[in-house]
Parts: structure tokens; C-alpha cells; sequence
């Protein structure tokens, strides 16, 4: 007996982002039993990739993207045709924001259903319930006519709130929506009234584990650390100037900004950190593109995980330095509060204040962010600096926390028990 194939799309498996992180893990938890294809949206060719998580390794094939010429930023809508023609998917399982999906209903529909959420060059949107209205009719005898056997599952981020309105147009198009936490959950219901599950992320919590691995210089030393990228929704100026506030009188503290300190969608980070004056309180970044392996590593050598966001979908990072036994200080904002407060043990972190809320521009996401107030979450390193018992229970914390809801074998049965519900529907 054959095995349903399964077609992922997102960020590639091997990329440093989130999407590609937790687009692997996927792709691992469904690798038991599928036959599981990735596009990755940043492939440039197809080829089998062996995955290994909690110890057991599986391969699934990356397909290429093969973006339109010229065409800058593509999320796969001239391969993702092409691909649905060829693997005829069971499934197809995207994973990524809703303005790079916004593309797939005109792949799972005829062409005569168009449905954009965000015209960019005018920068003008269709009311949600008027899209919804306009399509009802139109899908309802579609599916009649052309029932599809391929079910469409948007795993789909919510990083801020309200949404807007007309993104449940493509939302609605989906055999199933899912959403990436509990926040995010509270999001659909909320402002669009759609009743979504949530899987959260996860972690190999075999490779990703306390180690004992600081060189002697660093020994007696509190280290605190970022590992995110350079763009405004980390806010890493924002971070360096809370460390500074925090620094300024001592002499065994140390930041790690584990990023592209001149990422284009970013600033000059060393600017920065010369001009707040922490430029001798630096670990200077490790290259891009490192292994998994040095990526737990460095989190190891952490005494706390700095997560200044102006809004998360998730967290990733946040449960990697869990994982490690690393506490977090996290903006009190979208994800922070359940990952670092819900379920038992807790607490597993801080919570740092809000200062302000700004919306977003509508060709990013158009939701409102907010700005972190220094501070206090200088006030949090304050706490933790202080309190070295403090850090450790929380640290502790953190990791039975992890094991028990994030580890990818535990991930995997949610994500089973998803697939063969939408197979058997």
C-alpha cells in the first residue's frame, strides 16, 4: 500500500530562519510515515535531505524554487503549480505569514476565484466579509463540480493584533487552519471568528540541553544573549540600550548579539554598541550558517536569553534557550506570556514592560507592534544579575517546561493526530 504524500512549503530546510527550523521539524514528524516533499522557498535545487531529531533520522526531498525571472521575492507561485501537478499531494501543509500564502488559493481554485488580501503597488485591501461573500458562492460550486482531493492545511503565525479583516478571505479558503500558539489561537477567534487548533514549535531537546562548556575566561562571568536576526522586529538597538542602562557600573557582565550585525533589513549593530559606550562588554558573533550542534552550544553559555520582540508568532529562540536551561526576559507582548508563564513548572523567565505600540506598514504585516521599555527590562537583567538562585530555578524550569510540551517527539503525535484527522475528513 502506497503512502499519501505530503507537500510542505516554506523557508528552506536547511536556512538559519524559524520558518525553516520548524518547517524541518515538521517534515521530520511526518517522515515516519509519509512520503514528505518540502518546497523550500529558497532551494536552488531538488534533492534528498536527512533530517535528525531526538536521535532518529529520516530524509524527505527538497524541491527547487524556480522564482519568474526578475522576479525578486517569490513564495513559490510559479513552482507550486508545477509541483501540485506532479506529486498530486495528499495534503499541502504551508508554513509562513499570511502575505507569502496569499498566493495559494489561486492554486487550489480555478482562476476565475481571485482572492489577494493586499494589493501592494496600491496598497489597498477588500473588506474581509465582502471578500468572504464574494467567494462563498463561487468555492461552494467549485467544490461541487471539481471536488479536490488535495486538502490544504495554513499553519499560519499571528504576531500582533488586531489582524486585518480581509486576511480571513484566504484564510477561508483552507481546508484547515492552524495557528502557532495559544495567543495565536486567541487571535482568530477573537477579531476573526474562526475556531483554529495551534501546535506549537518544537525543539530537539536531545541535541538542545544544559551543557557545562564555558572556557575559562568566561567562567566567572553573566552572560546575556540575543540569537535572532538584525530587523526592526527584534529591536536589537533597543536591546543593546538596555543592556547598556543595565552595565554601565559592572565589570563581569557580557552580551552576545548572535546575529548578522550588517544584515540589510537591519543597522549597523557595532555603530551601536560603540556609541552606548558596551563595546568592551561584547562576545563578538559567531558566522552565519553554523551548525545545529554550535547553535545549542552557544545558547549553553548563556545565563539568561534576551527576547526584546515587537511581537512573536512563536518563539523559537525563546525555547531553544529553554531547552538549554536558559531563562528568558521577553516583551510582554503576543507569545511572551505563555511561553514563559503557562503550564507547570513556571515561571520561566521575566516579563519586561511595554513602552508604546506602533502599527506596522501594509505590505509587512499591518499589525500593531510594540516597543519595549528599557527600563525595565534593564530592571529584569537587574533582577536576575542579583539573584543567581533566581536564574537557576527559572532555568530549570524551562527545561522540564520544554520536554514536556515542546520536544518534537511530543510535536509530532499533534501533528499525527492533525493529518490523520484531515485524511480521514
Amino acid at each position: 500500500m502506497s503512502k499519501e504524500t505530503i507537500l510542505l512549503v516554506g523557508d528552506s530546510l536547511q536556512g538559519p530562519t524559524g520558518f525553516a527550523t520548524d518547517l524541518a521539524g515538521v517534515c521530520w514528524s511526518l517522515a515516519d510515515k509519509y512520503d514528505v516533499h518540502a518546497l523550500g522557498l529558497q532551494s536552488f535545487r531538488d534533492e534528498k535531505i536527512t533530517l535528525t531529531m531526538q536521535g532518529k533520522s529520516r530524509n524527505v526531498i527538497q524541491h527547487a524554487n524556480q522564482p519568474r525571472s526578475q522576479e525578486r521575492y517569490d513564495f513559490g507561485t510559479r513552482s507550486l503549480p508545477m509541483l501540485m501537478d506532479k506529486l498530486e499531494p495528499d495534503i499541502l501543509l504551508t508554513v509562513n505569514d499570511i502575505q507569502m500564502i496569499q498566493h495559494v488559493p489561486n492554486v487550489m481554485c480555478p482562476p476565475t476565484i481571485q482572492v489577494r488580501a493586499i494589493d501592494l503597488p496600491s496598497k489597498t485591501y477588500v473588506d474581509g466579509y465582502a471578500m468572504e461573500e464574494q467567494i462563498k458562492g463561487q468555492m461552494q460550486k467549485y467544490k461541487e463540480k471539481f471536488p479536490r482531493e488535495t486538502k490544504w492545511i495554513a499553519y499560519c503565525p499571528q504576531d500582533g493584533d488586531p489582524p486585518m479583516q480581509n486576511w480571513k478571505g484566504i484564510y477561508s479558503i483552507a481546508d484547515k487552519v492552524v495557528a502557532m500558539s495559544k495567543y495565536g489561537q486567541g487571535v482568530f477567534k477573537n477579531y476573526l471568528q474562526m475556531d483554529v487548533p495551534y501546535i506549537y514549535h518544537g525543539v530537539d531537546t536531545e541535541l538542545f540541553k544544559p551543557q557545562d562548556n564555558r572556557g575559562e575566561h568566561l567562567k566567572d562571568k553573566v552572560i546575556f544573549g540575543n540569537f535572532n536576526r538584525n530587523q526592526p522586529r527584534k529591536q536589537p538597538v533597543r536591546c543593546i540600550r538596555s543592556f547598556a542602562k543595565f552595565a554601565k557600573d559592572k565589570d563581569d557582565v557580557l552580551l552576545h548579539m548572535q546575529m548578522d550585525w550588517r544584515d540589510q533589513f537591519g543597522w549597523p549593530l557595532d555603530y551601536f554598541v560603540k556609541l552606548y559606550g558596551i563595546n568592551n562588554k561584547i562576545i563578538n558573533p559567531m558566522p552565519a550558517g553554523m551548525s545545529r550542534e554550535n547553535v545549542a552550544a552557544i545558547y549553553s553559555q548563556w545565563d539568561v536569553n534576551l527576547m526584546p520582540t515587537a511581537g512573536e508568532g512563536f518563539g523559537l529562540c525563546t525555547i531553544e534557550g529553554f531547552a538549554c536551561g536558559v531563562p528568558c526576559i521577553h516583551t510582554d507582548y503576543t507569545t511572551g506570556r505563555e511561553l514563559l508563564r503557562d503550564g507547570y513548572p513556571n515561571p520561566r523567565g521575566l516579563l519586561a514592560g511595554v513602552k508604546d505600540m506602533h502599527w506596522e506598514k501594509l505590505d509587512v504585516a499591518a499589525v500593531q507592534r510594540a516597543l519595549v521599555d528599557e527600563d525595565d527590562m534593564a530592571h529584569c537583567m537587574q533582577t536576575y544579575y542579583d539573584d543567581p538562585d533566581l536564574r537557576k530555578r527559572h532555568g530549570e524550569n524551562a527545561r522540564k517546561w520544554t520536554e514536556k510540551f515542546c520536544s518534537w517527539d511530543v510535536i509530532a503525535k499533534n501533528w499525527h493526530k492533525m493529518i490523520e484527522d484531515i485524511l480521514s475528513s
